[in-house]
């Protein structure tokens, strides 16, 4: 089974068109010297730390190109090729689980990015060969699973050609960031009226990557949603909220977390009002909240900067 990778496509950086060019000579220690330079002084560019994160696999250090890929799903949340990169990453390793996490978290973000669902394709896939063939060893005189996993051997043998290696240099057409600011940053919004926001889809999906966060008991992505303008309610300092909030998250063994009906309202060109009912469930307790959560867009991104229940 192969996963296809992703690229970010290149824009008007010189210092990374110039690793990139490393790159395709094959200079890798090079690239990543040069990607380096640049990145001590613009350490919140996302298509250079992108770049550092494919020299990284190149290099077969899979553990800090892991490292570099979850480092900007925490700063650019609404990004969705290094959820994708993250997957073939942990496919490679046989952590199916952790990749099909991954892919989601890509496809809240995007829904339409036609390489992520592919992807969580071959990784359903493998899992259920896994589940075939443990429930074998278990029985192998069973005809029924037997013959389904022939089946899926078929499906997936077939496909195993068209998949691209990790780091390939070849770019998927994706919506990339404006890459050179000192904040994480998505493309330039469109100017807006104070009454509407600039893209309620983009709003909703952020609010999305934060529910799955909390879901998955991602702490640091959890927490990454939140604006540093957030002050919770009740008067509590926002260190101890953090710390807070990272006990209850991190003692529970299952969270899950759904949206039902948001409601986006504008407030004005840069803050919106969402209305909602949280649908909350862990393995100590179940309830449904209605939510009001403000955010403001914070350099292309939307943060939380205010939560309250009603």
């Amino acid at each position: 089974m192969g996963l296809t990778a992703s690229t970010l496509p290149a824009i008007a950086a010189t210092p990374v068109e110039e690793a990139q060019s490393l790159i395709s000579q094959g200079d890798l220690d090079g690239a990543l010297k040069r990607i380096d330079r640049y990145l001590a002084a613009s350490p919140q560019d996302a298509e250079g730390r992108f770049t550092r994160a494919l020299i990284l696999v190149k290099q077969n250090n899979n553990a800090e190109a892991i490292k570099a890929f979850t480092e900007l799903t925490r700063d650019y949340p609404q990004l969705p090729e290094p959820y994708n990169n993250l997957a073939v990453l942990y496919a490679q390793t046989g952590n199916y689980e952790k990749a099909r996490d991954a892919l989601e978290a890509a496809l809240a973000t995007n829904p339409s990015y036609a390489t992520a669902h592919e992807n969580l394709g071959d990784i359903y896939a493998a899992l259920a060969g896994a589940a075939y063939n443990r429930a074998l060893a278990l029985d192998a005189n069973n005809a029924s699973t037997r013959y389904k996993l022939s089946l899926l051997s078929g499906l997936t043998n077939g496909g195993a050609g068209r998949a691209a290696p990790v780091a390939a240099p070849a770019p998927v057409a994706a919506a990339t960031p404006t890459a050179a600011a000192p904040a994480p940053v998505a493309a330039a919004p469109a100017a807006v009226e104070p009454t509407a926001p600039a893209s309620s889809d983009a709003v909703l999906r952020a609010l999305e990557v934060w529910a799955r966060a909390w879901s998955a008991r991602d702490v640091d992505a959890y927490l990454a949603a939140y604006s540093p303008e957030f002050r919770p309610d009740g008067g509590l300092a926002i260190d101890e909220w953090q710390l807070q909030r990272r006990a209850r998250i991190g003692k529970a063994k299952m969270i899950n977390v759904e949206l039902v009906a948001p409601e986006v309202q504008a407030i004005d060109a840069k803050h919106v009002r969402v209305l909602f009912t949280q649908d909350y469930s862990s393995d100590t307790i179940s309830d449904k909240v209605g939510k009001i959560i403000e955010l403001a867009e914070v350099g292309g991104s939307w943060k939380i900067v205010r939560e309250t229940t009603r």
